[in-house]
């Protein structure tokens, strides 16, 4: 019996030892009723369906009904079209929906769980016989897609940023999708790959090379409802995922394996009969074979006819050509040259033809084709060609000489294919290459180049990194759409101030670049005009008055040679100086200054950093005691975040968590400090070390009512704690920056039983009015102040108000960097209740806590680690 067997067979003898239990002592009080479920069901194989016999079918619905059996749930699968589901999820008609693609758009309606079942992307699907190679090939085409889906939108964004018309057939399925353009009634068909790879060919449909909309797949809930649900979800699915045996692995294969074949066709047994009958036949055949003779003549004219129609039909011009006075002269030209580039094989047949059409800037450097088949058997060459309407045509040439007897004129066949499309496309792709696809401005590679030239021409340059500010603020409220527009809009206007001789390109995100030709003037006056008219062009709405969202811009200024010899040394010092002027504010500028390099340098190291951290898991948390001041039991301990890099070592959270909050990532690793750290507390509970509470430290721009609270939900019922056992820390200064939207979010959580606490109290500025309405249970006294007792008289009166002002609000009062006997002392005789510091204990790692607890004296009483006066580094 396998591990999971086991597993199974003690939770069934626990709960039937349970329920005997339960039956002596209550008297046979009846069982919790089993969890009911209703699952939105749409017809999406092979991920989710209804199969042959109506029942539901796919990958989520084996792991689905695998979570069910485990947690005693009971499913009722409500079949619905795609966008009737979503809406009934929304209005909670349904508890829960599977095969869900996470966006921003739908995380505002919606709840996701943390760990995706499977990816996809979406992928364009073409009739056989056409032809379809990018993004730009959709252009006036009409495209059949899975109405109110993720797809469709991040389409429609995709096409509006390359300016392409197209026209949306909306479907209720994919195979609504694939019928239309079977049908005529689209001409091609999205789908995602799990769909397309099993169903195109029955549609007679071929995959393209065209992918986008890489996409997440979960379950999801309504808002704010059946966290625990999504929370066992996750456990599951993280417990199954890299397990070969279970139930998620074995059906993720069932669900990439191609359409089952038929080893023996449905077609061999009628094609046998037929055989048989055709052998019979042959008799017969044997006896028609001389009327066939008699009808040869008439078959070889059909035969000529239908010879007329291939060529006809052709995509490529056939001629054969002889040698005269040292040129070639046509003497037969298939007739699809009339369709393909509008001559009659009379006019090419004309001496003196070849020359007359051929682009003029080619002509002079092709070689006289007779002089060079006199030595070879054939050749092949590309040029441009003028047709009969005057357009530029380019034309793949082969020419290869007949055998012949003697000496005589050379006798030529060849060929003329049309590569004017290919040609178009690869000059597309090229400029793909060496442009931003959404504002049609060069990109960095073509930045690089243009800068090169300009220095090896010994051109002077300043090089400006322009940074948009605030605009990651537009695509979380407004959404990525809006923030595209303003991208666009913000190009125009940089555009328009370019003086003359000036090149712009964007670098990505929110950040272009500029060069100013500064040889002919001086340098300082065409930066200062240039940021000059930047702020005037900044100074009204990006996107009229629909968005009356003003953004303002920073720069960072390189100059050649000053400050660089090179393209790439010019850049990145001008990215230095945009992060040196953005440390200052927005709508900030600033030269780069070699003093500069360092600070900026480790920035810049922090920040690229920090975007694999996560994935390479490079963050720890140590845990500080926290101590009763009366008898020195312990009473929690707070998370604190550390960063191993593998280069810098240990770099402390003041380091790295003000560049996270600039590059958006705290989102990311505030959730991820939040679950270890429960997880870490469910751990010491499981192993007997009793640790009351943990204490973790909240980001401002984590404090968000659509997402915070059930992200906090989520995370406590996957790790099964009570919500009192954690506690959120908020700064002061973080409070005070929105404190409608704070008091909003804090209350939210208190809902919930978690406990909340203001850090660094005393250095926000914060008013006593809003102080009386955060729902907190704990103000922690700044270690500034506590550093100064025995030594400062301020610094003593801060405390003794804070100790007293906690005491009037009915709050606990904790002090932080407690490293003397003498400041507990001072602080447990004003009435502080609590304290964290180095004369009690440093932040330990996990294993060296359980190992420092467990070597107290005795227990509730903590005694000062040795070495007490350290710093208390967080």
């Amino acid at each position: 019996m396998g591990r999971h067997g086991v597993e199974r067979c003690k939770r069934v003898l626990v709960l039937a030892v349970l329920a005997a239990l339960s039956a002596c002592v209550g008297g046979g009080a009846p069982a919790t009723p089993p969890r009911d479920l209703r699952v939105g069901i749409y017809d999406n194989p092979p991920k989710i369906h209804l199969d042959d016999a109506g029942r539901p079918a796919g990958l989520f619905v084996e792991v689905l009904d695998a979570i069910a059996r485990e947690e005693g749930w009971r499913l009722r699968y409500v079949p619905c079209e795609w966008e009737a589901c979503l809406h009934q999820l929304e209005t909670g008609a349904l508890d829960l929906m599977p095969d869900v693609a996470w966006s921003s758009r739908r995380a505002v309606l919606f709840d996701f769980h943390s760990t995706p079942v499977t990816y996809s992307w979406s992928q364009v699907f073409r009739p056989s016989g056409s032809q379809l190679l990018a993004m730009t090939d959709l252009s006036g085409r009409r495209v059949a897609l899975l109405r109110a889906s993720v797809q469709a939108h991040e389409l429609e964004v995709v096409l509006a940023g390359l300016d392409i018309p197209w026209t949306p057939v909306p479907t209720d399925t994919y195979d609504a999708a694939f019928a239309a353009v079977r049908d005529g009634d689209a001409d091609v068909a999205i789908a995602n790959n799990y769909f397309g790879r099993r169903s195109a060919r029955a549609y007679g449909l071929t995959e393209t090379a065209i992918v986008f909309n890489p996409a997440t797949l979960y379950y999801a809930t309504p808002k704010g409802r059946h966290a625990d649900v999504l929370a066992r979800i996750d456990h599951w699915v993280e417990r199954w995922h890299d397990d070969p045996d279970s139930v998620y692995f074995k059906a993720m294969g069932r669900a990439l394996a191609p359409m089952p074949t038929t080893v023996v066709p449905p077609w061999l047994g009628p094609a046998l009969a037929v055989a048989a009958g055709l052998i019979v036949l042959l008799a017969a055949f044997a006896l028609a074979l001389r009327w066939r003779m008699r009808a040869a003549s008439a078959s070889a004219a059909g035969a000529h006819t239908r010879l007329d129609q291939v060529l006809e039909a052709s995509p490529v011009v056939l001629a054969l050509s002889f040698e005269q006075d040292g040129h070639l002269v046509a003497d037969w030209v298939s007739p699809n040259a009339v369709r393909l580039f509008g001559f009659t094989p009379g006019e090419m047949s004309e001496p003196g033809f070849w020359a007359s059409r051929v682009h003029p800037d080619d002509l002079e450097r092709l070689v006289p084709a007779v002089q060079h088949l006199r030595d070879h058997e054939s050749l092949v060459r590309e040029y441009r060609l003028l047709d009969a309407g005057g357009a530029t045509r380019h034309v793949r040439e082969e020419l290869r000489t007949v055998p012949g007897e003697g000496h005589g004129p050379l006798r030529v066949v060849g060929t003329w294919t049309d590569l004017t499309e290919a040609r178009v496309h690869e000059e597309e792709l090229a400029y793909m290459t060496r442009h931003d696809a959404l504002t049609g401005l060069a990109n960095r590679t073509r930045l690089q180049a243009v800068l090169g030239d300009a220095l090896e021409r010994d051109d002077g340059r300043a090089v400006l990194v322009v940074d948009l500010d605030r605009l990651r603020s537009i695509n979380d409220t407004l959404g990525h759409a809006v923030g595209d527009q303003a991208l666009r809009a913000a190009a125009r206007r940089l555009t328009r101030i370019l003086p003359e001789s000036g090149f712009i390109a964007r670098l990505g995100g929110d950040e272009f670049a500029v060069l100013l030709p500064t040889k002919a003037e001086g340098a300082d006056r065409v930066v200062r005009t240039f940021i000059r008219d930047l702020q005037a062009a900044f100074s009204t709405p990006l996107l009229g008055s629909g968005h009356p969202v003003v953004l303002s811009a920073s720069v960072g200024v390189a100059r050649f040679p000053r400050d660089g010899s090179d393209a790439a040394t010019l850049l990145k010092h001008a990215e230095l100086a945009l992060y040196e002027a953005k440390r200052h504010g927005p709508g900030r500028h600033a030269e780069f200054d070699p003093a500069l390099s360092e600070g900026a340098q480790w920035r810049l190291s922090i920040d690229s950093g920090l975007r694999v951290a996560m994935a390479r898991r490079q963050f720890r948390l140590h845990y500080q005691p926290q101590v009763d001041l009366r008898d020195g039991r312990l009473v929690g301990v707070e998370a604190l975040l550390r960063w191993q890099h593998p280069e810098l070592g240990l770099v402390p959270p003041v380091e790295f968590i003000p560049i996270a909050e600039e590059n958006g990532l705290i989102d990311e690793i505030g959730l991820w400090v939040l679950m270890e750290a429960t997880r870490q507390l469910r751990a010491w509970d499981e192993a007997g070390v009793v640790v009351p509470m943990i204490s973790v430290n909240c980001s401002v721009r984590q404090l968000d009512p659509d997402r915070l609270p059930s992200q906090v939900a989520a995370v406590l019922a996957a790790a099964g704690l009570a919500a009192p056992r954690l506690e959120l820390e908020i700064t002061e200064s973080m409070l005070m920056r929105d404190p409608a939207r704070s008091i909003q979010v804090l209350h939210a959580l208190k809902a919930q039983g978690v406990r909340l606490a203001i850090d660094d109290f005393g250095t926000g500025h914060s008013s006593l009015a809003y102080v009386r309405q955060l729902p907190v249970t704990r103000l922690k006294i700044d270690r500034s102040f506590v550093g100064g007792i025995g030594q400062q008289a301020n610094d003593e009166q801060i405390c003794r108000t804070v100790i007293a002002l906690a005491r009037n609000l009915g709050l606990e009062t904790l002090a932080e960097g407690v490293e003397h006997l003498h400041q507990a002392e001072f602080l447990q005789a004003e009435g502080c209740a609590l304290a964290q510091g180095y004369h009690y204990a440093p932040a330990l790692t996990a294993e060296s806590f359980a190992a420092w607890l467990a070597g107290m004296p005795r227990p509730g009483f903590i005694s000062p680690m040795p070495g007490s006066g350290m710093a208390d580094a967080r």
